[in-house]
């Protein structure tokens, strides 16, 4: 093992670290802190008064980690498209990767200055409508973050295995 593998090894690590980083936070706030807190109502003012310091404190984890993740993804991309043993379905799964990680980094930043479906536009719907809203509500926001993370988790793992079999 020379330099350069080392150098990319600590590439991968820190690259993974972000990515579970952001998208473990956001899982746990998702399927734990939120439901938690909605459960019992005396947790409610604490929630209101903690979420401004929360939502700055995880502002700057994703900022770094998608600064990270970015920077060590240009890397791991280049070594990997110079290592001439690569084919066209690992292009192809890389450039979906990067699509997916591209629109998760507009929505994590979209999200901060405003929401899809705010909780006040949704008072204004009339009951019929408001299973529409409750999907759309599922599927937008920090929601989709962590439903395109997954996918990407999913396709780094495809991208292993194209360039394991490429090496055999």
């Amino acid at each position: 093992m020379n330099i350069s593998d080392i150098f990319l090894l600590l590439v991968r690590w820190i690259h993974l670290i972000a990515a579970a980083a952001w998208i473990g936070g956001s899982i746990f706030y998702l399927l734990v802190l939120r439901p938690s807190i909605r459960k019992d109502s005396r947790y409610a003012k604490l929630f209101t008064n903690t979420t401004a310091t929360t939502a700055a404190e995880f502002k700057i984890l994703v900022d770094t980690s998608i600064f990270v993740l970015i920077t060590s993804g240009v890397v791991l991309t280049f070594s990997r498209l110079n290592s001439n043993v690569i084919g066209i379905p690992y292009v192809i799964v890389l450039g979906l990767k990067i699509l997916l990680a591209i629109w998760m980094f507009i929505l994590a930043k979209n999200r901060r200055h405003n929401r899809l479906i705010s909780d006040r536009k949704l008072e204004l719907v009339p009951t019929k409508s408001k299973f529409y809203v409750n999907v759309m509500r599922s599927v937008s926001g920090y929601n989709s973050i962590v439903i395109l993370g997954i996918i990407v988790f999913l396709l780094s793992d495809l991208l292993k295995i194209f360039y394991e079999l490429a090496l055999d």
